[in-house]
């Protein structure tokens, strides 16, 4: 009897089924190795080349670079649906001065927008850092009770598309407000 010593799956390791596929990666104990199988390139929507650059670094993670002063909301490509999504950033040189949170799928943010402003408030619900009143927003409204973040701390995002809801985490704190009611395909934005 003969032993095969390759195995060819169509499909990949996706194609091995979901019980086979949660075995192989319930053992590996380093994110960025299951990151590698599960196929969620990171991509930006870059309208404005000139101001944004993304950098690849380990083939996993991503930094995104502001070459230019000025207001720039940028999304992910990635549309959130049917799970549990999660993006986790860290600022540098950003001075208090930035935002992460939510963008309707359906909406197309222009360059040099700014996240708090009309119309893109009508379509954005985000989180900012220390230089703004609020630390929460959400159609040109803005709420205290969660921390404003700051440079150099660990942001965590969590995008529960079943529940709904969108939850900001500070250095793994879970702040006290949240997004909730989210009934459609979004994406995250920085």
């Amino acid at each position: 009897m003969a032993v095969p010593e390759e195995y060819n799956v169509i499909g990949g390791l996706l194609g091995l089924g979901p019980d086979i596929l949660l075995e192989i990666l319930s053992e590996f104990r380093l994110i960025p190795n299951v990151a590698q199988f599960l196929d969620y390139s990171i991509a930006i929507i870059n309208k404005d080349p000139d101001c944004i650059e993304l950098i690849d670094i380990d083939g996993v993670q991503k930094k995104i670079n502001k070459k230019k002063d000025g207001c720039n909301t940028i999304s992910l490509d990635q549309v959130l649906e049917n799970g549990i999504w999660s993006l986790e950033t860290m600022l540098q040189n950003a001075y208090g001065n930035a935002a992460i949170g939510i963008v309707r799928d359906s909406y197309d943010i222009p360059a040099n927008a700014y996240y708090a402003s009309k119309p893109h408030n009508q379509n954005i619900a985000a989180f900012s850092g220390g230089e703004f009143d609020y630390p929460v927003w959400y159609q040109g409204q803005g709420t205290y009770y969660n921390d404003k973040f700051k440079d150099n701390q660990i942001l965590r995002l969590e995008f529960d598309s079943f529940e709904g809801t969108l939850i900001l985490f500070i250095d793994n704190v879970q702040q006290p407000v949240y997004f909730s009611g989210i009934k459609e395909k979004v994406r995250f934005i920085v």
